[in-house]
């Protein structure tokens, strides 16, 4: 025993000796601090060990939880991981691990901050990734009473991503540089990590990487000369010559406050050009914001392949790929959708022009590629790249949508050979002569595995291919193709008419998928949404769908459960058979505003907004438990597509913004609740025009204020007319389009346009009231409309924790005839609700609930069972 005390005692002995004092050239390794910019955007919280998090640039990428572990990625090779920080003081000779002592997560756009705290120190570890560079910065600021030791350990990787693979990979310290080098016999790949202030204390093998962490010590000897100043780590690594990422590991530390700025002024810059809003609820805004950053982070420049766009981020551990971080092709023309209502649609048109690149002869589209896809034969040695059926139809909407944004004709006449191939490969793929695309022949579709997948065609595939259809009739006619724009609307109609298989009488809806035989696959499943957001399907039939998918067997407080909790198939964690989808949600979402269903809308956007502020900071997880508001473990923390899944809903439903460059036209048809006084949305971009909207709702008056937005135009490319004011798209006017979406029973009285009457369209329906007003568009107009009110609910909020079971309110129904307001609703037993009214002075008596100032209060009554009732509430009218 005494033996053990001597040799811990001479081994700690030793470090301290290997510490030292700290040399000068150590302190003079230190970086003057900066400040950092902590603006409105700022997300913190007290630190979640097993939460994720991450933060990239176009060629590099911070991924890990937050204990303060990550594993560092310089597309496509995985440099280190594990990566964590210790702490040793003089006073002491035990270690304290980051982990233990990690308190506080702040992220910004431009860095990610973790703050440690001990009785005698306070470490700030600031986490920038360069935008352009293959690597990235750990600024550490530290307040000590006392000297320490930092230590720094971290496994060395150097791996590309899966499938490839490399070997005989080695690493050594150079005292040098005071960086670990990581590198590979055939001398293409490298890593340095390390900082100017170091000290390597670990010794691997010449042959091999050791088994246990590579370690380097930050020694500081006097605390005092540490304020104020920066002590940096700097990570880079890459494919080339090993002299090439060396340079670049030095010009990241002898700069890194221009690495902050650029991050900085990257996503400043991403903010100024695209969509803003202010509503009532912050969250919503925060969201919005949130998700731009999201859906940016996802770019990448990789070095063999170009730049693209990935499908997601998340932690490897002992694996090859981060989370989604492969090309995928279906969902980059997913997310343009959201790119271009964003008003990103140069990224936009940089993701749909590298999918063109991979492109297989027949047409078809891929599916993935592996950012490593240049170390293999990936192609011609691995299934995956075409396993899909609906990526080549998303394609050809996708760049109609692109067009329809922006009005990039060349664009489009460039890629019409490639449109032509893809439009072609879909007509070989139904083999039944139906119109539809028959997942047998085109490749997966909705479900990628499990029983449901034995189908003919599913109703997703179909109504992707509808669409497909109509942006190929839109473009064909566009550039004057006239036998292909016949033969695409005859085989429009042909589809149309065949979508109607999908329509069970039994069910009274349109249900999932019909097999080969015809039968129809009864399970209810939120699919259908996808063709109802595109009003694909009859009128009265997209409705009733709907309806069956606003009870608590499909919808939860947090979203939509991919199949009813009532199938035999269900499983709350099942990837295709029970877990919750937020991109799906968001097309269920989509689907309620156009068909103006606002008390389901609104709670459901809601939810996917607070999704980017419960798992990881500023991003929306992939997929969520359908039991309780949890995600899997093996869910990708930072996924495009359920980014999405929020942006899609919020622009163009709950706001009602459209836009369409083949008839010059600026849609506006918003859908807020009666209580909301005031909306403002700027930076509307549009036929290089930006536009700003205020809205504001007051005492029966709606006006709304347009404002062209001050912009340098370019010479030739968009001019105005000063004589009338109008905006002009070249030589044509712009026309508005705004079509505002009141609760069932509102009228309007009379509008006006800049304080002139003018004549409009007025439909009312059991459900909504909507008026269209179409005029051109000038660069300050009011539009002034006045309304009779009547009582209107407000949708409800059922926000979740993490943990929680389903238990919010779902209004099932909710239509008013005449005098009468008839609300169906589902409540869980014993649970009380309130439902908030706008003008309770006009109700006259409330049948199944009490009517308590301006709250329905809904009581339902307790059972050992716990679950949801329907209730049906009756308000009579003044």
């Amino acid at each position: 025993m005494r033996k053990i005390v001597l040799f811990i005692f001479l081994f700690l002995l030793g470090l301290k000796f290997l510490m030292g004092s700290g040399s000068e050239s150590e302190r003079e390794g230190y970086l003057p601090s900066f400040p950092l910019v902590i603006d409105d955007l700022k997300l913190e919280r007290l630190a979640q060990p097993f939460s994720p998090w991450d933060k990239a640039g176009r060629r590099f990428a911070f991924i890990g939880d937050e204990s303060g572990r990550f594993e560092a990625w310089a597309y496509p090779l995985k440099l280190v991981r594990n990566f964590e920080l210790s702490f040793i003081l003089d006073s002491s000779t035990q270690p304290i691990r980051g982990r233990d002592i990690v308190r506080e997560v702040i992220v910004t756009p431009a860095a990610t901050i973790f703050k440690y705290t001990y009785q005698s120190f306070t470490l700030r570890a600031i986490f920038v990734a360069a935008m352009e560079a293959p690597g990235g910065l750990i600024l550490l600021d530290l307040s000590s009473d006392e000297p320490l030791t930092i230590v720094a350990s971290f496994l060395p990787v150097l791996q590309p991503m899966w499938p490839a693979g490399l070997g005989g990979q080695y690493a050594y310290w150079d005292q040098e540089l005071k960086a670990y080098l990581i590198s590979e016999p055939t001398r293409k790949n490298h890593a340095y990590i390390g900082s100017p202030v170091a000290r390597g204390i670990s010794y691997t093998p010449a042959h091999m990487l050791a088994d246990k962490p590579s370690e380097f010590l930050i020694r500081i000897a006097d605390p005092k000369e540490a304020r104020e100043k920066f002590i940096p780590i700097a990570i880079v690594g890459g494919k080339g010559e090993r002299k090439e990422i060396r340079q670049i590991y030095e010009e990241l530390l002898a700069s890194p406050e221009r690495i902050y700025r650029e991050a900085l002024e990257h996503y400043e810059q991403l903010r100024s050009r695209t969509i803003q809003m202010e509503t009532p609820l912050r969250k919503l805004n925060l969201a919005l914001e949130w998700a731009k950053i999201s859906l940016d982070n996802l770019f990448v420049n990789n070095p063999d392949l170009g730049k693209g766009m990935v499908a997601g981020l998340g932690p490897s551990g002992t694996s090859g790929r981060p989370g989604f971080g492969w090309f995928f092709g279906g969902d980059a023309f997913i997310n343009s959708l959201a790119l271009h209502s964003l008003g990103m649609t140069t990224e936009a048109r940089s993701s749909l022009a590298f999918t063109q690149k991979w492109q297989r002869d027949d047409g078809k589209m891929a599916h993935e590629l592996s950012q490593a896809a240049a170390y293999i034969n990936w192609f011609q040695d691995y299934p995956y790249a075409y396993i899909h059926g609906d990526t080549t139809p998303y394609y050809l909407l996708a760049v109609w949508d692109y067009y329809e944004r922006t009005g990039d004709i060349d664009f489009l006449k460039k890629s019409w050979p490639s449109l032509r191939r893809a439009f072609d490969w879909c007509l070989a793929t139904d083999e039944d002569g139906d119109g539809l695309m028959d997942n047998r022949k085109a490749g997966l579709g909705a479900l990628e595995y499990g029983e449901l997948t034995g189908i003919q065609t599913d109703i997703y595939l179909a109504a992707v291919w509808i669409k497909a259809l109509q942006a190929m009739k839109k473009m064909a006619e566009l550039l004057g193709e006239k036998t292909l724009t016949q033969k695409s609307m005859a085989l429009l109609s042909r589809a149309l008419l065949s979508f109607e298989k999908f329509w069970d009488d039994s069910l009274d809806s349109y249900v999932y998928a019909f097999n080969a035989q015809g039968e129809r696959v009864k399970e209810l499943t939120p699919w259908p949404a996808v063709a109802l957001m595109w009003s694909i399907g009859q009128s009265g039939r997209r409705e009733k769908t709907l309806e069956k998918m606003f009870s608590s067997h499909l919808t939860t407080d947090w979203g939509l459960r991919v199949l009813s909790d009532q199938s035999r198939l269900y499983g709350p964690l099942n990837y295709n058979y029970g877990a919750v989808w937020p991109f799906i949600t968001g097309f269920v979402v989509a689907a309620q505003f156009n068909h103006h269903f606002l008390p389901q809308a609104l709670p459901l956007l809601l939810a996917l907004a607070h999704h980017f502020f419960d798992n990881s900071l500023g991003h929306a997880t992939e997929v969520l438990s359908g039991s309780r508001y949890l995600w899997p473990e093996e869910a990708v923390p930072h996924q495009g597509f359920s980014a999405t899944g929020f942006v899609l809903p919020l622009i163009r439903g709950l706001l009602g913004l459209d836009f369409s460059f083949s008839e010059n036209l600026i849609k506006f048809s918003p859908q807020f609740p009666a209580d909301w006084a005031e909306v403002k949305i700027r930076n509307i971009e549009f036929a290089r025009e930006k536009i700003n909207l205020e809205y504001t709702r007051k005492e029966g008056l709606v006006r709304l204020k347009i404002d062209r937005a001050e912009k340098e135009i370019e010479p030739g490319r968009n001019t105005k007319s000063y004589e009338t004011g109008a905006i002009m798209a070249g030589s044509k006017p712009l026309s508005f389009l705004y079509a505002p979406v009141f609760g069932a029973g509102v009228k309007v009285k009379e509008a006006r346009v800049n304080s002139q009457p003018v004549e409009f369209e007025f439909v009312a329906s059991p459900r909504a009231s909507r008026i269209k007003i179409e005029v051109p568009l000038k660069e300050k107009m009011l539009i002034d409309l006045y309304l009779e009110e009547t009582v209107e609910i407000l949708p409800p909020f059922p926000l979740s924790q993490p943990g929680d079971e389903d238990r919010g309110l779902k209004i099932l129904n909710l239509e008013k005839e005449g005098k009468e307001m008839r609300i169906v609703v589902e409540g869980r037993k014993g649970e009380i609700y309130h439902l908030k009214l706008c003008r309770p002075d006009l109700v006259a008596l409330v049948n199944g609930a009490e009517l308590v100032k301006d709250n329905l209060k809904i009581v339902f009554p307790a059972s050992p069972d716990n679950n949801f009732l329907k209730r049906e509430i009756i308000i009579n009218l003044k």
